[in-house]
């Protein structure tokens, strides 16, 4: 029978590639009546993948007895819908749960199971009943026995939710899963007493601490440990639901589903043992309403692209669930258009559109329960798949040569260097990043995006990746503490001598060849290798005539900030500065090593794919004004040529010479194509 595989960013079966495009309709929540009308609309959109979710509370509509063929309620009937998306010739992704949520009651689980948390044995043999059930009743329905469902879900959003299960995980005042964790992870009582700071006599006495506590280093380690816990947590369900599926003959891939960032799921680890972990996302109207919203959406995807065999949005926003309607406001056309771009911007090669189709609780899809159409939203949803189909997304190669670290941990607790991340966004630099824990780095340039602790063996990898030839860039931050908190510096960072404060900046000439300001500098007396040196300036924001003298009296001051050192065949650069974008880009001219495409406007994110000699430029304008955007290539990535384009989305020109120029509406994105070569 044929076999169906994850493989180059696309579904195989036997030799056909199925790019991993699909929007999901819950049939259960429609009138069969409009099953078939509703599909062919999701057919004139361009799709040929249909998801769905399989609600056990539904389906048990009494405990012990089940109905997938509609013999109590002809909205039960999954088999006949699974005939129709058969017969319609959709491929089928089929997300049974256990856990579904869907803005379900207690998140598609029936009440007699619901009172345990997902680890609990009671919980598991419930879920292990309807497990059996819903298996038994589609496994014809598999691609591997000759139906058209290829990709299988085995839980959704796995959170241990300790607000809910507090006591029965151990979180509060009795012991329970928590304390089994921690004898999991430290060898003896003293190891953690060692850790803690404590003097218990048995696991059972430990108590978690949940919120984080930055100034009391002995808290803070154990906050760090309920970090570690929920990763654990997340990880042990989602082995014991796809090793049950595995067992129950479900023989296609399996994939998990998480948040859009790592505080609870660690997303990476999930893919050692599902064949796929995808992300959801849910904007708010043209990424306004949060703080710094694009760039953490970018950087979702990014990461994603960094690890995953196929960067895959599980649930992408199409419509909202009416409590966060408020949060998320009303979505236009030119919202949905700019969310897509951006997710292929940053090197998406799939998404499930969610939902496809209004039901309730949802609203302000492009399709209705009825299969009528709001054209403004079918149009643009029409108009993505169109381009998909064209540039085939998963065929291109992105062009960076910078990385970012990315450490499932740091950014789970402490988030840190954020002023970096913000200013490689305001700076309007593309990057990828590098999975810590289990990724490897091929960029020739990395910047390290964490905070004063890291684990030993990260560390140890960064050391490795600059003795292979690479060159690592600490910008304002480095490792001098491992994970528990206790002295570790592999990198051999020497500690700074002493740290000035600016009032409000600093104004310094540097040795990179360039000028910046900064609100603070930490400088050495000695330093291993090749010195930088920033030179204070005159300030030039003087407001009154009668502080000259005194905002002059520092002006020539030298001080040593950092430094260049050799390592191997790579190199380590320390800059004891505050990041700032015009830096960022410093940086990068001095060591010769400019992006591959850098927007020249303000206010514009871009980044470049390649095909052989076929070269794909995308452009997000994220501001609220229209733009004629100017984008400049390094030519060891694209030379230059005299060349017309035209936008993918809104058919307007572009010209390319020496420079690539053209219109970008606001809040929206282009697609340009170019022919060419590098250097």
């Amino acid at each position: 029978m044929p076999k169906a595989e994850i493989i180059q960013k696309v579904i195989r079966i036997e030799n056909t590639e199925i790019p991993l495009y699909s929007g999901e309709i819950h049939y259960w929540r429609l009138d069969p009546m409009n099953w078939r009308a509703v599909l062919h609309r999701a057919r004139e959109m361009g799709l040929d993948c249909i998801a769905t979710y399989v609600c056990w509370d539904f389906h048990e509509y009494e405990q012990g007895k089940y109905d997938f063929c509609g013999e109590t309620d002809s909205r039960r009937n999954l088999i006949g819908f699974l005939d129709l998306l058969t017969e319609e010739g959709f491929w089928i992704i089929l997300r049974p749960g256990p856990y579904i949520y869907s803005e379900w009651k207690n998140g598609g689980v029936p009440d007699w199971a619901a009172k345990y948390h997902r680890l609990h044995p009671e919980f598991q043999k419930l879920a292990k009943q309807y497990m059996q059930e819903v298996t038994q009743a589609v496994l014809p329905y598999l691609v591997t026995n000759g139906g058209r469902i290829m990709l299988w879900q085995s839980d959704n959003e796995i959170d241990p939710w300790p607000h809910w299960y507090t006591e029965a995980l151990g979180l509060g005042k009795q012991p329970g899963v928590f304390q089994d964790f921690l004898k999991q992870n430290y060898p003896s009582i003293e190891d953690l007493n060692r850790i803690w700071g404590t003097s218990y006599t048995a696991f059972d006495q430990a108590r978690a601490v949940m919120n984080m506590v930055p100034e009391e280093p002995v808290k803070m380690r154990r906050y760090l440990d309920f970090g570690r816990f929920t990763h654990w947590y997340v990880q042990e369900v989602a082995k014991w639901g796809v090793t049950t599926y595995r067992e129950l003959g479900v023989d296609v891939p399996i994939y998990l589903n998480t948040y859009s960032g790592v505080g609870t799921q660690p997303w990476s680890p999930l893919e050692s043992f599902a064949d796929l972990v995808g992300s959801d996302i849910y904007p708010s109207l043209n990424f306004e309403k949060r703080g710094n919203e694009h760039r953490n959406f970018l950087d979702a995807v990014r990461y994603a692209f960094s690890f995953s065999r196929l960067p895959y949005i599980a649930e992408f926003q199409s419509g909202i669930w009416h409590d966060w309607l408020g949060d998320v406001g009303m979505l236009t056309a030119s919202h949905y258009q700019m969310v897509c771009l951006s997710a292929l911007a940053a090197g998406a090669a799939g998404w499930n559109w969610y939902m496809l189709v209004n039901r309730d609780n949802w609203y302000q899809s492009p399709i209705n329960e009825w299969a009528r159409v709001r054209p403004d939203l079918f149009n643009a949803f029409s108009k993505m798949m169109e381009i998909v189909k064209t540039i085939q997304p998963h065929t291109l190669e992105k062009q960076t040569r910078t990385a970012l670290t990315f450490d499932p941990l740091q950014r789970a607790t402490v988030r840190p260097a954020q002023n970096l991340l913000q200013a490689f966004y305001d700076a309007g630099l593309d990057y990828d990043f590098f999975d810590l824990p289990g990724g490897s780095c091929t960029k020739e340039v990395l910047f390290y995006t964490g905070g004063v602790w890291l684990a030993q063996q990260a560390q140890q990898k960064l050391l490795s990746y600059v003795k292979q030839g690479g060159h690592l860039i600490l910008l304002g931050a480095y490792p001098y503490l491992d994970d528990f908190l206790l002295p570790c510096n592999e990198l051999g960072i020497p500690e700074p001598d002493g740290i000035l404060k600016g009032l409000p900046s600093l104004s310094l000439d540097l040795s990179l060849n360039t000028t910046c300001k900064s609100q603070w500098l930490f400088h050495f007396e000695k330093v291993p290798g090749k010195a930088i040196t920033a030179t204070r300036k005159s300030p030039d924001n003087l407001v009154a005539e009668e502080n000259a003298l005194q905002w002059d009296l520092q002006s020539g001051q030298e001080y040593t900030i950092g430094y260049t050192q050799t390592i191997g065949q790579g190199k380590i650069t320390v800059i004891g500065l505050e990041p700032s974008p015009d830096l960022i880009l410093s940086i990068h001219h001095y060591l010769q090593k400019k992006s591959a495409i850098c927007s020249l406007t303000s206010g514009i994110y871009t980044s470049l794919f390649r095909r052989g000699n076929e070269y794909y430029v995308f452009v997000i304008n994220s501001t609220s004004e229209d733009k004629t955007v100017v984008l400049e290539f390094d030519p060891d990535f694209l030379q230059a040529s005299k060349q017309e384009a035209i936008d993918m989305v809104s058919g307007k020109p572009f010209k390319f010479d020496k420079q690539l120029t053209g219109f970008v509406a606001r809040k929206n994105g282009a697609v340009i194509r170019l022919e060419g070569e590098s250097a």
